[in-house]
């Protein structure tokens, strides 16, 4: 006789949303609000100097902290501290919304891959920006916990041990504010390319 492990009940999978911070006083608090669906957020902080861990706290969510050295790094790190079935990866510039919610529930509860693929509804300065390449700007974000490593220090890639996904609900992502927020982002990049 063979034991088999159990299916796990689909209504009692549990999910992380993950955000990666560093000084995002600005953004926190609703990225934090835009995820009260998941089961727990924690926020994975960079040691900001500018209160967003306070904030954080504050908003109902767990900060852990962890000195940063690369994106793959830092994702790694957070997704060996989550003990839950499901990760959501997060970026403080980004909010989640009910339809979202409802969908990720719904593949994690009813469908086998391992990752999930989320289209981003960009805001550049202000405005939703659907063509030129900004949608559906896939990423993924929803993993099956234990399926996945990132390598590559900036524009990381996940190495997913299963079936990947495409989610159609998207993430809100308020992209750059400005012409100096983007060339900002783009020397921030640079600099760790470098």
């Amino acid at each position: 006789m063979t034991s088999q492990s159990p299916i796990p009940n689909p209504q009692s999978l549990e999910l992380t949303a993950v955000i990666l911070t560093l000084n995002e006083a600005a953004h926190i608090q609703e990225c934090i609000e835009s995820l009260s669906w998941a089961d727990r957020v924690v926020v994975f902080d960079s040691h900001s100097d500018d209160g967003t861990a306070q904030i954080a706290i504050n908003a109902g969510a767990d900060v852990m902290l962890s000195k940063f050295e690369n994106y793959a790094q830092q994702r790694n790190a957070a997704l060996d501290a989550i003990e839950t079935d499901w990760v959501f990866f997060v970026d403080a510039d980004e909010r989640g919304t009910p339809l979202l919610a409802a969908e990720i529930r719904d593949v994690m509860a009813n469908q086998p891959e391992a990752g999930w693929f989320v289209p981003r509804h960009n805001y550049i300065f202000g405005k939703l920006t659907l063509g030129a390449g900004w949608y559906p700007d896939y990423q993924l974000r929803l993993l099956q916990h234990g399926k996945v490593r990132y390598e590559r220090p900036v524009h990381e890639v996940a190495n997913v041990a299963g079936e990947i996904g495409y989610l159609r609900n998207p993430l809100i992502h308020y992209n750059y504010r400005d012409a100096e927020h983007f060339h900002a982002k783009q020397r921030a990049y640079s600099s760790y390319d470098a």
